[in-house]
């Protein structure tokens, strides 16, 4: 039986509110010519990622993927989401470039959540292995932020510079 996303999608948002205490705003939901769906919520307490990850599991929903973005007070981190081919993105802002662990309840977040803390030195609070993913114990944590911008990495040439960098700077602490 196919899901009809464009329903599903009002029912998700409708269990938003009732799971979300702190509130947050539906920047939009889009449906493209092949029914399709994003939706796109901006939460207004970061510690409400607990409910989101909660709501998630209960779709059987996973963690495509966790984007932060430095921004003038900190991070804001993107958290895209999918449950029945819908995919939701969740954003918050964390001043202090903290924010709890959603892996306890959706192991899909694990690597996802350890590269953020690695690259961008996001404390993952209640992590159940915080143990570094891909960078050397020798690398300073948030090394990505430091060495080149988001916008720099996602240009193709930009890979080769971006681990130059890294690996200099490595050198420099090992010397």
């Amino acid at each position: 039986m196919e899901i009809d996303k464009k329903e599903m999608a009002a029912l998700l948002l409708t269990e938003f509110h009732v799971y979300i205490e702190s509130g947050f705003d539906h920047r939009f939901s889009h449906e493209d010519h092949l029914g399709n769906v994003d939706m796109y919520i901006s939460l207004h307490d970061k510690e409400d990622i607990h409910a989101v990850a909660l709501l998630i599991k209960k779709h059987n929903g996973r963690v495509v993927t966790i984007t932060p973005y430095v921004v003038d007070k900190g991070f804001e981190i993107a958290y895209h989401f999918d449950a029945y081919g819908i995919v939701i993105t969740v954003t918050l802002l964390t001043e202090d470039s903290s924010v709890d662990s959603i892996t306890s309840n959706l192991k899909s977040a694990d690597w996802t959540e350890r590269e953020m803390q690695d690259l961008f030195n996001i404390k993952l609070l209640g992590h159940p292995n915080p143990d570094r993913l891909i960078l050397d114990e020798k690398m300073a944590q948030g090394i990505f932020k430091e060495y080149m911008t988001l916008s720099d990495a996602m240009t193709g040439a930009a890979t080769n510079t971006l681990w130059e960098r890294i690996n200099e700077a490595k050198g420099e602490q090992d010397g």
